[in-house]
C-alpha cells in the first residue's frame, strides 16, 4: 500500500520545489492558510522517496551542479528523519 503524506510548509518553499523540478511534480495542494502563509499538500510515499534522493549527499542524479545543489537544500524535508515535523495530523 502506498502511504500518502499530508504536509504543511511555507508557501515560498512550496514555490521553490515547483521551480526546481519545473515539471508536473505530483504535489497536490489541498489548502492554503493566508494568515500563516502556508500551503497544505499531499505527496505519495513513492514521490517522497524520489525527492529524498536529491537530499542525500553526493547524489549523482543530475550533472547540472546548480540544480543539484539547489535541490539538495529544498528537499531535505522529504528525508525520513525530517518529514514528521511537516506532517499535518
Amino acid at each position: 500500500m502506498n502511504k500518502i503524506y499530508k504536509l504543511e510548509i511555507e508557501r515560498n518553499q512550496y514555490d521553490r520545489i515547483a521551480e526546481t523540478f519545473n515539471e508536473p511534480n505530483g504535489l497536490i495542494a489541498v489548502g492554503y492558510d493566508g494568515k500563516k502563509d502556508t500551503v497544505i499538500f499531499t505527496i505519495t510515499e513513492q514521490l517522497r522517496k524520489r525527492f529524498a534522493k536529491w537530499g542525500k549527499k553526493n547524489n549523482t542524479i543530475n550533472k547540472c551542479k546548480r540544480r543539484k545543489d539547489h535541490a539538495y537544500w529544498i528537499v531535505q524535508m522529504f528525508l525520513p528523519k525530517n518529514i514528521n515535523q511537516y506532517e499535518v495530523r
